[in-house]
């Protein structure tokens, strides 16, 4: 597949931290602000180094098992871009529920998080510490936004000199009828998505999880995530492009082998038709036709998205 144009718009690792990131972190650890016992590995990351052009930033971590004792893992901060914290539960029997708990601030309010979510950030508005207070079940999570490169605004940049703009200007909303501003802006069910009538018959059992676009929260950007628990099937049979760009993500779910698909996925890049077996993101972007996507025997879990620079899922 090396010979392949299009595999240069397919990612199958992380990005290693920066110098001044990995400082910050050992300064962090000496200094015992942060005690945790959870075993983690940071799988994936999707920007304008690793694939050129890339107009969407992500970054995907598996959450194995165990809690932060002490501490939270982020800090105070702003975006100048909307961005999307997500938690995605693992388990097949109710993949609703996280067994797990997440603290989150947004704004002003603390927010407890024992679902699968999409946590919606508007650009400009304060959020986290973030602490992982248990997880008992490995849980998929990702941060991601339609943005070429991650950046943000925070004292610690500040005091560091980080080159930033202005801060944006955010304006909470009014608080709803049960006195929160934010409750909102965190999704934990989905939406129906009206079904291809042309698509073959699956053979594959999956769950659709979670779905964010304007028909969900009123200007936000369109992401999709569907669970593939086992079987074939096709998901787009027929080749189509957009007018804005899109990512396809691959996640094996397997903690031993956590780079592996649970079996075999085919995408169509242009004319050229890509097997995937290794979890990986893959960057289309507007106006490359693309598809179909066809899963084959998958034996394990394989978590699989989309996500587009555009507020409603559309085809050219």
């Amino acid at each position: 597949m090396t010979g392949l144009k299009y595999a240069k718009n397919i990612v199958y690792d992380t990005k290693p931290y920066t110098p001044e990131q990995l400082k910050m972190i050992e300064e962090m650890r000496k200094k015992g602000d942060v005690q945790s016992t959870i075993d983690m590995i940071r799988l994936l990351w999707m920007d304008g180094d690793m694939v050129e052009g890339a107009s969407i930033y992500m970054e995907c971590i598996w959450l194995w098992e165990g809690s932060v004792t002490r501490g939270t893992t982020e800090e105070p901060h702003v975006h100048e871009f909307d961005e999307v914290i997500g938690f995605i539960s693992s388990n097949r029997e109710n993949p609703r529920e996280l067994d797990a708990e997440m603290e989150i601030w947004l704004g002003d309010e603390l927010h407890t998080l024992k679902n699968s979510c999409l946590i919606y950030i508007p650009k400009g508005m304060q959020h986290c510490p973030l602490t992982h207070k248990k997880v008992n079940r490995p849980v998929f999570f990702f941060t991601l936004a339609p943005e070429g490169m991650y950046g943000r605004i925070s004292e610690s940049t500040k005091a560091r000199g980080v080159p930033t703009r202005e801060k944006p200007v955010f304006v909470p909303p009014e608080k709803d009828k049960n006195g929160s501003r934010y409750a909102r802006y965190i999704i934990t069910e989905t939406t129906p998505r009206k079904a291809d009538p042309n698509a073959p018959r699956p053979t594959m059992e999956a769950t659709r999880i979670l779905r964010l676009g304007d028909e969900v929260i009123p200007g936000s950007f369109y992401a999709d995530f569907v669970w593939i628990w086992s079987g074939s099937g096709t998901m787009a049979p027929e080749g189509h492009s957009h007018d804005w760009d899109e990512m396809f993500g691959f996640i094996g779910a397997d903690r031993e082998h956590p780079r592996d698909l649970g079996g075999t996925v085919e995408l169509t890049l242009g004319d050229e038709v890509h097997t995937l077996k290794k979890s990986c993101l893959v960057y289309v972007p507007a106006g490359l036709h693309h598809c179909p996507l066809e899963f084959k025997n998958i034996q394990k879990p394989t978590l699989c998205f989309t996500v587009g620079n555009t507020t409603r899922y559309t085809k050219a």
